[in-house]
């Protein structure tokens, strides 16, 4: 006979141990690799985790069969953006920069740490994530931040997930990064607004609303790498 196959809730309970503090501690630290790392792969893969692990947070404030419906979407909307990045290439050199003519122009932008050459750029983006993250753990846990009708580790993962979305629209001009940064911050809104109001409707809307938002980001990336001839490696670094 064959055996069955493990329900929504038999998932949950062997979650049991991530429910919690400790998924909001973790989805903080992949909202922040997200906004922190360099290459688009590593963020994309953090954003998929985040995704999943934010499926335990909307347990806690919705009915666990529409929390999975909102791990879904997310599941769907990291295969969407990975097939367009794929699509157009991103993150590649175009054929007619050469590996030295790149060498001299990243060989500006690099400073000396020990024994290693790192990227300005990330420097700074790595810096400000921290300072966020700081931020967000400082606010989250005083009583006078608390958001109205929240558990308090649903509290501060909707601070987490807000501030860093915030941060990575805000550290790049680039559609990708930039909207991987929208993505994070409508989770965080999306686990504020399910707590006070739970109906399917709103579910529905919210879904629809995401997805439009993952067809807006992949055009705009298609746009934005056809339209330039230095490409995101480039600039990033």
């Amino acid at each position: 006979m064959m055996a069955d196959f493990p329900t929504i809730f038999d998932w949950l309970a062997r979650a049991e141990p991530l429910r919690g503090f400790p998924a909001a501690y973790l989805v903080l630290a992949l909202a922040a690799m997200v906004v922190a790392v360099g290459d688009w792969r590593a963020a994309l893969l953090a954003l998929m985790g985040q995704y999943l692990v934010a499926g335990l947070l909307f347990v806690d404030v919705l009915d666990p069969r529409l929390a999975v419906v909102k791990v879904l979407v997310g599941l769907f909307i990291c295969l969407m953006l990975y097939i367009t990045a794929r699509q157009v290439s991103w993150g590649r050199l175009p054929p007619d920069v050469t590996p030295a003519e790149v060498a001299h122009w990243r060989s500006g932008r690099r400073v000396k740490v020990g024994r290693w050459q790192l990227p300005l750029a990330w420097l700074l983006r790595l810096g400000l994530t921290l300072g966020v993250v700081w931020l967000v753990l400082a606010v989250a846990g005083r009583p006078s931040y608390q958001l109205p009708a929240v558990p308090g580790h649903v509290n501060l993962a909707i601070y987490a997930l807000c501030g860093l979305g915030l941060l990575g629209m805000a550290l790049t001009t680039e559609p990708l990064p930039a909207g991987m940064g929208l993505l994070l911050f409508m989770t965080g809104f999306e686990l504020f607004f399910n707590t006070l109001e739970q109906s399917v409707a709103m579910l529905a809307m919210l879904a629809v609303v995401q997805m439009g938002l993952t067809l807006a980001i992949a055009y705009l990336t298609q746009l934005w790498a056809h339209s330039r001839f230095v490409l995101p490696v480039l600039l990033e670094e």
